[in-house]
């Protein structure tokens, strides 16, 4: 999680101009991790609801709610990581301290999590996604998305879209330059939009063709909702300029043809794209007094963990359960139990101590630089931030 001290509040966004005076570590807006944590139970409320009805069927009745969240949920991740991966840049000073961040928040806690998940399908033999061990050993990497192997997680597909948009950003940020970095997300907004109308082909989620492989490369499906996310941060951060916002509502229309090959011209896609804009931007002025809630401060503090852990654990819980004879509401409500504590166990027990592990070890270790500082408390958004 990113960090903060009181000094570091500000009344008013720090402006691009100042980037290389801003400390190290700097207030995470408490609000838009609450609002990652809500995603996150989207996702988790899907696959325990028509996901599991969809894959394996209901033996008695089946659950009172159904949940066909899982896009929405999964989009919100997407536009709050362009947001986040924009702050943490400009609190960077080099190309090593952005890429030592990125792998103290990511690695511990999802190297934890594969092995548990791993671990329950060696020991029950539950292996209803098929986890192969040259699967096992490629999702250590994340990077299985770009070679079609197996994920011990099947929800694990977003994070190698999400390092590939790391990769971008560092390479962009550190080798053009701050000031550069929005002409060329508008770039790579307008030529994945290109690439999906005119290359990509029906294999959306899988490296299955050269088409689909490039794509997976590029980002191209969903470019538009970390651009957007990226450009909300520039707003955010003062950077008012006509680019920023061409920028941004470009990236918002793009949305209509990310999913070309399968639906053709979706403009209800840009909409729901100015929606998870909008409530991320929100999140991030402060205005959403809920997201400050002890429940929504701990969803957002375990929604990694929660991510990385739900699916086949979460499942397995379901089926044992309901084929006892348990009804599908009370199944469901036992395993959102047990994968939340097994995710605060993560979450508090791995993911925070590593990361503050890491970043320690690290900064002892660089020559030249200053250590930076430990990671603070996460305090609220500043109130009232303008955006527009």
């Amino acid at each position: 999680m990113m960090a903060a001290d009181e000094s570091a509040v500000r009344s008013e966004p720090v402006p691009l101009a100042q980037a290389s005076t801003v400390p190290a570590r700097q207030p995470r807006l408490l609000e838009i991790d609450a609002l990652r944590g809500l995603a996150a139970m989207l996702v988790v409320l899907y696959h325990f609801t028509v996901g599991y009805g969809a894959e394996f069927g209901w033996p008695g009745s089946p659950p009172s709610l159904m949940f066909s969240s899982a896009q929405i949920g999964v989009s919100i991740f997407f536009v709050i990581s362009g947001f986040v991966i924009a702050m943490t840049l400009e609190r960077s000073k080099t190309v090593s301290d952005f890429a030592l961040s990125r792998f103290a928040r990511l690695y511990p806690p999802f190297w934890t999590c594969a092995l548990m998940t791993t671990a329950l399908i060696a020991v029950t033999g539950f292996n209803p996604f098929h986890l192969t061990a040259s699967g096992f050993l490629a999702t250590l990497t994340m990077a299985n998305g770009l070679i079609d192997q197996p994920f011990v997680d099947p929800s694990y597909w977003t994070l190698t879209r999400e390092l590939l948009f790391y990769a971008f950003m560092a390479a962009a940020f550190y080798g053009a330059g701050s000031r550069r970095l929005t002409a060329i997300i508008l770039g790579w907004v307008l030529a994945t939009s290109a690439y999906n109308v005119l290359v990509m082909d029906q294999n959306v989620y899988g490296c299955r063709s050269g088409a689909s492989c490039g794509a997976i490369l590029l980002n191209a499906t969903f470019a538009y909702l970390f651009a957007a996310g990226a450009m909300l941060h520039r707003l955010h951060a003062g950077d008012r300029s006509a680019l920023v916002k061409i920028t941004l509502v470009t990236a918002i229309l793009a949305g209509s043809v990310s999913f070309w090959p399968v639906q053709g011209f979706q403009p209800m896609f840009a909409v729901k794209a100015a929606l998870y804009v909008g409530l991320v931007g929100i999140a991030a002025s402060g205005r959403v007094r809920i997201l400050r809630n002890r429940p929504m401060i701990f969803l957002g503090a375990i929604s990694y963990s929660l991510y990385l852990l739900h699916q086949v654990i979460g499942v397995y819980v379901i089926s044992v359960l309901v084929e006892r004879g348990v009804h599908a509401n009370v199944a469901i409500v036992l395993a959102l139990t047990v994968v939340l504590t097994l995710a605060a166990a993560v979450c508090f027990g791995v993911e925070r101590p590593a990361q503050r592990a890491i970043r320690r070890f690290y900064a002892e270790r660089r020559d030249g630089s200053e250590p930076q500082p430990p990671e603070a408390p996460i305090v609220p958004a500043v109130q009232g931030a303008r955006l527009l």
